[in-house]
């Protein structure tokens, strides 16, 4: 036997193994920890990380609506430049006064025909939802509220395919516009009315300004006759001597807004809202808003309250519904109040996240003290028990049997002797289990000899009667060609009239007589036709009296004799 004494200085005691483990015991929880926090990316605080991706969100957001509404004024400055340039052109051209268009339905369709094109060019160009120029003049001043109403042009997309946009003719005349390739709006109306234009006199109030000074946004308003929300780029259209010709601009609709800006994001039901107010109060409902790419949002209503959420979020509230989100103060131009960019998700979504990490954690702190708990069960019944049960076998004075110093190892002995005890008792069942089942196999073959057997009867069995019917066979020729010789031989007793009448009789036959003529010629009797055609016995007499009836015969004998007779005239 081996001599385990001699590996006693050598090899590491219980003691220093039950240290090591324990030592690994609390490395283990802590690693533990650090990798579930790194999977489930808890080194930071969940409203961190929403804060985080929320003003990276803003960012994205707040350049978008900078450049664009940016590009848009300049934009809108130069279409008053070449507008009023072209007006000038115009008048210059036909020698007249801009005061010589009031009442002027020639000079006007003229000059919205000059103006037209360019500014379908302008709108295919530029990233909005329509553009007009209203002038400060009328087709007929002697009509009721003409003081209200203004000439103009007012073109808009039909929905925004890019690949092919069509256009609508919102205000102007409609025949121009068709030539154009804008027809009419369902509202169309010929001119526009100032007292529906938003903010009017105060655009107009900035005439005297610079353009780059002069430019505004409008307030969020419906168009008139429709249930589309937009907002109006207006920029003066002055002369050079400041006589004031109207304003012109672009449209920013509410579904173009939330079309064009709609955000790439993996927040779910992400809101930005572009609206008017302070950092205190915002008019989500006079302002514009948008959502994710791939899905949709639902639009704040009425006026917002923000305060405070902590992390440097903001709870807004007021609304049927309650958002989180942050925001920023924007300029529009040197004329509008102060607006506000909003980023925000509903507060049900960031309660579900909060709720849902603080669960991951609860998970997490539960699978660490379960692992722990396990893990100290499982080391103590590695060398604690071992250890007690060797002393109780020394109480019992089991000791005089061991074989070791180790009482370990002596426990690791009868336990590989019990193995070995289960092992012979497992193969003494599966060599048992083997005798049964070769028992099952040769009775199994046996079994397969006696089918085989059968097998062979039954295939002789069915020779035997394939011989008795080719023989049955070769009777019904033989009897088939004694009917033809009979029928060929009393050729002279039957009647030539009712012969005539059998052989054109034969082609008024249906096809289901037909196929029953046939059968009875082929020497077939009554119960093999009703088994090959699937008749019943009362149709077969039916059809046996339409075929009689049709070739003029009284009996089936009759009908095999001229059968008979006419293949022996076919020979």
């Amino acid at each position: 036997m081996r001599n385990f004494s001699a590996f006693r200085h050598s090899e590491w005691t219980l003691k220093r193994k039950l240290f090591g483990y324990m030592l690994l015991l609390a490395a283990m929880p802590l690693a533990a920890l650090m990798i579930g926090y790194f999977l489930f990316g808890r080194f930071g605080s969940t409203e961190k990380s929403i804060y985080e991706s929320l003003d990276i969100q803003m960012e994205v957001f707040e350049k978008d609506v900078s450049s664009h509404l940016d590009h848009l004024a300049a934009s809108g400055i130069q279409l008053s430049e070449d507008m009023t340039v072209l007006l000038e052109s115009y008048l210059t051209a036909n020698g007249i006064d801009f005061s010589d268009l009031l009442d002027s339905s020639e000079h006007l369709s003229g000059l919205q025909e000059e103006m037209l094109e360019p500014l379908k060019h302008k709108l295919l160009q530029e990233e909005c939802s329509g553009i007009y120029v209203m002038l400060d003049t009328t087709v007929n001043s002697t009509l009721e509220h003409s003081d209200v109403s203004r000439a103009g042009l007012y073109l808009q997309f039909n929905g925004y395919e890019v690949a092919n946009p069509t256009l609508l003719l919102y205000r102007g005349l409609a025949e121009s516009g068709k030539e154009h390739g804008a027809m009419p709006h369902r509202k169309w109306r010929q001119e526009f009315r100032i007292d529906q234009f938003p903010e009017y006199e105060e655009t107009c109030a900035l005439a005297g300004l610079p353009l780059d000074e002069a430019y505004r946004y409008t307030s969020l308003f419906t168009l008139p006759g429709t249930a589309e929300n937009a907002v109006l780029l207006t920029v003066p259209m002055v002369s050079r001597a400041g006589e004031f010709y109207g304003l012109c601009g672009y449209e920013i609709s509410a579904s173009y807004f939330m079309t064009y800006y709609a955000q790439p994001t993996k927040i779910t039901h992400l809101t930005c809202l572009l609206a008017p107010g302070d950092s205190a109060l915002v008019d989500a409902g006079a302002g514009l808003s948008c959502g994710t790419a791939d899905g949709y949002h639902r639009t704040p209503k009425g006026e917002l309250r923000t305060e405070s959420a902590g992390d440097n979020l903001l709870l807004f509230s007021g609304a049927p519904d309650v958002y989180v989100g942050v925001q920023r103060l924007i300029s529009l131009s040197p004329n509008n109040e102060a607006f506000s960019l909003s980023v925000m998700m509903p507060k049900a979504d960031y309660d579900q996240a909060v709720n849902k990490s603080l669960l991951q954690n609860v998970i997490l702190w539960s699978l660490l003290l379960f692992f722990v708990v396990n893990c100290c069960l499982y080391f103590s019944r590695k060398f604690l028990t071992p250890i007690l049960a060797g002393l109780e076998q020394i109480r019992l004075s089991h000791w005089k049997d061991a074989q070791s110093d180790i009482p370990e190892i002596n426990d690791l002995f009868a336990f590989l002797a019990e193995k070995d005890q289960e092992h012979e008792d497992a193969l003494r069942t599966l060599t048992q289990e083997k005798s049964s089942i070769q028992e099952q196999y040769e009775l199994a073959q046996e079994q397969y000899v006696q089918v085989q057997e059968q097998y062979v009867q039954a295939q002789e069995r069915y020779e035997k009667i394939q011989n008795q019917y080719e023989q049955a066979q070769t009777q019904v020729q033989s009897a088939q060609t004694e009917i033809s010789r009979l029928a060929y031989s009393r050729k002279s007793e039957i009647d030539p009239d009712a012969y005539a009448q059998f052989k054109a009789g034969i082609l008024s036959l249906t096809p289901a007589e037909r196929r029953i003529f046939e059968h009875y010629l082929e020497g077939r009797t009554v119960k093999e036709i009703l088994e090959i055609a699937s008749i019943k016995e009362s149709t077969l007499r039916y059809h046996n009296q339409n075929i009689y009836g049709k070739l003029g015969v009284n009996s089936l004998k009759q009908l095999l004799r001229y059968a008979a007779l006419m293949k022996a005239e076919e020979n």
